[in-house]
């Protein structure tokens, strides 16, 4: 009997630490132009989100006018975002904030759940490791 619960115990260890490296493998591979720098805005201005790009759960890409990516993390899980990826919100007072609701459209075009968007962490495009190599023998 110990034996079974301590194996059942193993096998749920293995299962849901094989689940948080998938999530992290998404982000991973959204992201792998990128680094990121911690630094985050409150807002952005929705005329300037160029493209809305859904990872997971936990975060939304926006590649914004003039190349600037920002990745937002959301403050709770935001449940069916990763699998339905389309979300629909409204502007109020002309920007998009850490705080405002959206909700996340079902492939039937109706809302499935209402999330709160966190802080735009900005991303920066990585260089080229043969650009940097020049860049460092001159």
């Amino acid at each position: 009997m110990k034996k079974t619960l301590l194996g059942a115990a193993l096998s749920v260890l293995l299962v849901s630490g094989a689940i948080a490296d998938d999530k992290m493998s998404k982000l991973d591979k959204a992201i792998k132009k990128f680094d990121r720098t911690g630094e985050t805005e409150r807002c952005v201005t929705p005329t300037r989100i160029r493209q809305t790009r859904v990872v997971d759960d936990y975060h939304i890409i926006f590649e914004m006018v003039g190349r600037k990516t920002l990745l937002n993390v959301l403050p709770r899980k935001c449940h069916s975002l990763g699998f339905q990826e389309t979300i629909l919100y409204t502007v109020r007072g002309g920007q998009l904030c850490r705080g405002d609701i959206f909700s996340v459209l079902g492939r039937d075009g109706r809302p499935r759940s209402s999330c709160v968007f966190g802080d735009f962490e900005q991303l920066e495009k990585k260089e080229k490791p043969e650009k940097a190599a020049v860049e460092k023998t001159e």
